[in-house]
């Protein structure tokens, strides 16, 4: 039997790893020494006010699996990141076979914030949490045929805090919507930015 069997229930599922990013408005941030002369960026005083996710993105690399199980027979079928271009699942500029190794690229230009250029109202924290799990799963009941022109998968470069940009991904199927799970959750960083 083969496992996209439109006579069956099928869910595809996209696992992975990757990063929620959001915004940290800030209750009060604390810039100035008693002579008033601005601290060091590390010395400055900070009190957090309300998270706003914003986005969840996956990591376009070798971490990422798309597996498509029947769910009547538990037969599965996985493509590989790699092969993803050639079985016309990803249809993007990008080649999977050239970021096996690593999907780190592009250099970021860090340049230091003017804290004379700003009042403490143009401050916010940056907010990145990486996780790790299921990223989406969608199901195909009977009489419903997974197409994987059907998939689309946005690229972009994302600023991990690393020295390179990463490429993460949206993965989405046409006019299907996804159940979302809880991921297992990982490290937590937050940057001071400006508006």
């Amino acid at each position: 039997m083969i496992v996209n069997d439109k006579n069956s229930n099928r869910k595809l599922s996209i696992i992975g790893n990757g990063w929620y990013t959001g915004k940290i408005c800030l209750e009060y941030i604390g810039r100035h020494a008693c002579s008033s002369a601005i601290l060091d960026e590390e010395d400055f005083e900070l009190e957090e006010g309300k998270l706003e996710l914003e986005n969840q993105y996956l990591s376009f690399s070798n971490t990422m699996r798309i597996i498509l199980e029947n769910i009547n027979t538990k037969e599965k079928e996985i493509y590989e990141f790699k092969y993803l271009k050639k079985l016309g699942i990803y249809r993007g500029d990008l080649n999977p076979e050239d970021l096996i190794l690593t999907n780190s690229f592009e250099k970021i230009n860090r340049q230091c914030i003017n804290h004379w250029e700003y009042n403490d109202d143009e401050y916010y924290l940056e907010y990145q949490e990486e996780w790790k799990g299921i990223y989406k799963e969608f199901t195909f009941l009977k009489g419903d045929l997974f197409e994987p022109k059907k998939l689309d998968i946005h690229t972009k470069k994302l600023d991990t805090g690393n020295d390179f940009f990463e490429w993460v991904c949206y993965v989405n199927y046409f006019e299907k919507k996804s159940k979302n799970f809880r991921k297992n959750p990982g490290k937590i960083t937050k940057r001071l930015r400006t508006y």
